[in-house]
């Protein structure tokens, strides 16, 4: 029998924890790292979209990261068609985008919370002549953090309402796009679905919200696969906070102002199918793998409560 001295066994746990630490932490870091700054120099695909149509539809594009799309599609060449619900902030977007770029733009006013509005944009999008990107972004968000079993607000008309927004639109708009694309003979064009990181991991008191950008991250994986070696690209955007009007969260390192993180989730297009988007958002998403679930159930549980003295 093989006696080991005190010292021995401690460090063979030693050396355990280091490989474990190497192979769950240090490897991982660093291939985030690589792909946010070799992969992003070497593999995307954003500076080819010029070459793959001359049009870029944004849907949610008068506020946030929908309206960031739609200018950085603008600053790199393409024509924009905007759809939004407010025709008067259209307007002020379509004309500040045609003179600051001097591109040509669109717009086109609907409520994606209706079912009734495709048979327009399948008329407007087929007029167009070839289509370079499409941005799904138009979403709706909870009012308040909130138990999806007695928040007020969660009625059955909210409920369709957001399934309508957030699953049907992208669904819809995509199936409306992709058949165009695959028949204009261009050079990888780009689908783009605006998720969330609350897609990703499971978030409560979100439940429904989470759940609908859940369905937008599976569905571009799979639709993905289904399309093998068409050369259309798919990119499913799962942004953490950013400052918008929506989250009304004041910018900083981990919360970005739209154009800063739609910029880096642009220059990530082709290097990832599923990607945060912006570096600081995928290290956050890496801890919170490392941290135990009980932790952001209890973070969870203090935004509600926060929420609620706001609210009162």
């Amino acid at each position: 029998m093989v006696f080991y001295s005190r010292q021995e066994v401690i460090d063979f746990f030693v050396v355990l924890i280091l490989v474990w630490c190497v192979w769950n932490i240090v490897l991982p870091f660093l291939w985030i790292l690589s792909k946010y700054t070799v992969g992003r120099k070497f593999l995307s695909k954003r500076c080819g979209l010029r070459k793959s149509g001359e049009w870029a539809i944004v849907t949610g594009a008068t506020d946030g990261i929908g309206k960031a799309y739609a200018y950085e599609l603008a600053k790199d060449g393409l024509n924009i068609v905007l759809i939004s619900r407010n025709p008067e902030k259209l307007r002020a977007v379509s004309d500040d985008i045609s003179s600051r770029y001097g591109v040509r733009t669109k717009t086109v006013a609907c409520d994606f919370t209706r079912m009734n509005i495709y048979e327009n944009l399948v008329n407007e999008i087929n007029g167009l002549s070839t289509i370079a990107c499409l941005v799904n972004n138009v979403g709706m968000g909870y009012p308040i953090f909130d138990r999806f079993a007695t928040a007020d607000f969660m009625t059955f008309e909210f409920i369709k309402q957001m399934l309508a927004c957030n699953v049907n639109s992208m669904a819809c708009m995509t199936r409306i796009v992709l058949p165009k694309m695959l028949k204009q003979g261009t050079a990888e064009p780009a689908i783009i679905n605006v998720a969330s990181f609350s897609g990703l991991i499971p978030f409560p008191y979100i439940s429904l919200y989470g759940a609908s950008k859940a369905f937008v991250v599976h569905f571009t994986e799979v639709l993905c696969q289904e399309l093998g070696q068409a050369k259309v690209i798919l990119q499913a955007v799962c942004p953490s906070l950013v400052a918008t009007k929506m989250s009304k969260a004041r910018p900083r390192l981990f919360v970005p102002i739209p154009k800063t993180y739609v910029s880096s989730a642009l220059d990530m297009l082709g290097v990832e199918t599923v990607t945060l988007g912006y570096l600081p958002h995928a290290l956050e998403a890496f801890g919170s793998q490392l941290v135990p679930k009980s932790f952001l159930r209890a973070k969870a549980e203090q935004l509600m409560k926060r929420a609620h003295r706001k609210k009162t």
